[in-house]
């Protein structure tokens, strides 16, 4: 919890915002996948931004949502390693 959540895709914030009183940026890339940060305790950018790949885009919560839509059907967001401007996977292990 409080750790800095970087965004796992270049492309463009289309969400920024609660859903059920959780928090969520989702990413738009430019071939058209969704990639949603979510349980987010706080955001840092705002809706219709450009995003980068390792920019900071807000603050995680308790846990951390990553999801990835094709053609608006959720994905293994592991399987999308590769695909145009998702970024390389890496995992990041923090004390706690």
């Amino acid at each position: 919890m409080g750790s800095t959540v970087s965004a796992a895709a270049n492309g463009i914030a289309t969400f920024v915002g609660l859903v059920a009183g959780t928090r969520y940026v989702v990413v738009r890339t430019s071939d058209n996948l969704l990639v949603t940060h979510g349980r987010l305790q706080s955001v840092s950018v705002k809706a219709g931004a450009s995003v980068v790949v390792g920019q900071a885009i807000g603050v995680a919560g308790e846990s951390l949502y990553i999801g990835v839509r094709i053609n608006g059907q959720y994905t293994d967001p592991r399987q999308c390693a590769g695909l145009g401007s998702l970024g390389k996977p890496r995992a990041v292990l923090v004390a706690g």
